[in-house]
């Protein structure tokens, strides 16, 4: 199982996919180094265990991330030339999307331990876009 928050993680905190062949590795925008990417594995890692989660509930709320990070994800990628506004406007759109899908799985308690985490984890995306929540 921390296998599965580390992965999670790092693909969360990277926000892109790993590197592909071809002209998409080009496309792709990477927001934190290396060393950011781990230090924020570390600390994510130590965060998740907080919630509590069984295994079943860990699981879903692991492919809920996983999807709605990919969605995010390709929101950057250079092939999208997207105006910050709809940058904004459509990363908003998944939170919420995100959001309303985790509410049905995690009690109130663990729920807002997921907003306190992946809060400060926004937080550093957003300067690193350069957005102003």
């Amino acid at each position: 199982m921390k296998r599965i928050f580390l992965t999670l993680f790092w693909l969360a905190c990277t926000l892109t996919a790993s590197a592909q062949q071809g002209s998409k590795v080009d496309m792709k925008v990477k927001i934190f180094t290396a060393e950011e990417r781990d230090n924020l594995q570390l600390w994510y890692h130590e965060e998740i265990q907080r919630m509590g989660l069984s295994e079943e509930i860990a699981s879903e709320y692991n492919g809920i991330l996983m999807y709605y990070v990919a969605k995010i994800s390709r929101l950057d990628d250079k092939d999208q030339d997207l105006p910050q506004a709809e940058f904004k406007k459509r990363l908003n759109e998944y939170l919420k999307k995100q959001d309303a899908d985790l509410r049905e799985i995690l009690t109130d308690e663990q729920f807002a331990i997921h907003k306190e985490i992946y809060g400060e984890f926004l937080r550093s995306a957003y300067r690193r876009w350069g957005i102003e929540k």
